[in-house]
């Protein structure tokens, strides 16, 4: 089946430049201060148009002031805004700007499920110390009946890697998978390789 696969926490030009030669589908941004993968919208601002890439730009935002985040998502040329917290996306509704929610498959109602702007969601796991990249497996199964309830595209994120995403792709059937820690040689720094490995086992589930 295809998948959109999304490489996430890029934090440096070189990682970007490497990743994006591999054709990913979305490539994602954390501008979050507190995250060891934090990006600066400069740096964003500069790099992105060195880069000849399809790949979806997503810039990562944990509550974010809605004014801040739609303006550097226009400086920098992001696709996608991802939002991490309880913040509306009406903002960026009416700013015409595509909006990836972050949420906890198991801790979300199916009344909840599709209320509000939203275009895909993030099937991310929950820590009560961080918003998203916590390297740690999901609810697989949470995640899979979201998948089967939601009329909107969802991504599966938390604790894959290139060990375990053709067995969670064949368990939950999302549109998309989102890897961070799991193809790092450190926080805030890929290891191509890993990246390689993992887009080549999405391409062949």
């Amino acid at each position: 089946m295809d998948v959109c696969i999304k490489i996430c926490g890029i934090a440096n030009q070189r990682d970007l430049t490497e990743v994006a030669s591999l054709k990913p589908d979305a490539l994602g941004f954390v501008l979050w201060p507190k995250s060891p993968r934090c990006v600066k919208p400069d740096d964003l601002v500069k790099w992105l148009p060195m880069v000849s890439t399809k790949a979806l730009k997503v810039g990562v935002f944990v509550d974010p002031d809605p004014k801040e985040a739609i303006r550097i998502a226009r400086e920098a040329g992001l696709d996608v805004i991802q939002l991490h917290g309880d913040q509306s996306a009406a903002p960026y509704e009416i700013a015409g700007i595509k909006v990836w929610r972050a949420i906890y498959a198991n801790r979300i109602s199916p009344v909840e499920v599709d209320s509000g702007y939203v275009d895909a969601y993030v099937a991310d796991t929950y820590s009560k110390d961080l918003p998203g990249g916590t390297g740690k497996v999901g609810n697989w199964e949470a995640v899979r009946s979201l998948v089967q309830i939601s009329s909107k595209p969802v991504l599966l994120a938390g604790g894959l890697h290139p060990g375990n995403v053709k067995n969670a792709v064949r368990a939950v059937h999302p549109w998309g998978v989102d890897v961070s820690s799991g193809v790092e040689a450190e926080p805030g720094k890929k290891d191509i390789n890993k990246v390689r490995d993992f887009i080549q086992q999405c391409r062949t589930v």
